[in-house]
């Protein structure tokens, strides 16, 4: 074993501290690290303080828990509006479609009902006529009993 590293021995097991640097440079690498240890350490202690702060400030916290909740909800309306007019359209094309469909039977059946009610040369038929002389004597019975009660 070298002389240093008896010193050291010897030192240590009487429980004094020693510091033995390499090649007897001085302590400059030592100290050096030293200065850098502490630097990172007082990063480290800003860091902390940092986000031990940040959970304190509860006034900041509300802030941005609302400004994300306001964004959410921003999110649904537009989704929701975007939902809605997608399913306006659809309802539009299917109303579309049932009105289409409505005029179609409409047109049926009035061509069904003036052929039932015309003849070939497009005059009515007696039975429409007799239909409307009772329909005309009904409105004229009752015009004139409505008529001689009043006076």
């Amino acid at each position: 074993m070298s002389t240093q590293d008896n010193q050291a021995t010897t030192a240590a097991s009487n429980g004094q501290a020693t510091r033995t640097t390499a090649g007897g440079a001085g302590d400059k690498p030592d100290i050096e690290q030293i200065q850098a240890e502490i630097e990172q350490t007082r990063q480290e202690l800003g860091e902390t303080v940092d986000a031990l702060t940040a959970k304190l400030d509860v006034k900041s916290r509300a802030r941005e828990r609302l400004d994300d909740t306001k964004r959410r909800a921003a999110s649904e309306i537009n989704l929701t509006k975007k939902r809605a007019a997608t399913q306006l359209t659809v309802t539009k094309q299917r109303a579309a479609g049932q009105l289409t469909v409505t005029k179609q039977r409409a047109a049926g059946l009035t061509a069904s009902a003036r052929s039932a009610a015309t003849d070939d040369q497009g005059k009515p038929t007696p039975a429409v006529l007799g239909a409307a002389a009772a329909v005309v004597s009904a409105v004229v019975a009752t015009t004139l009993l409505v008529w001689r009660r009043r006076r």
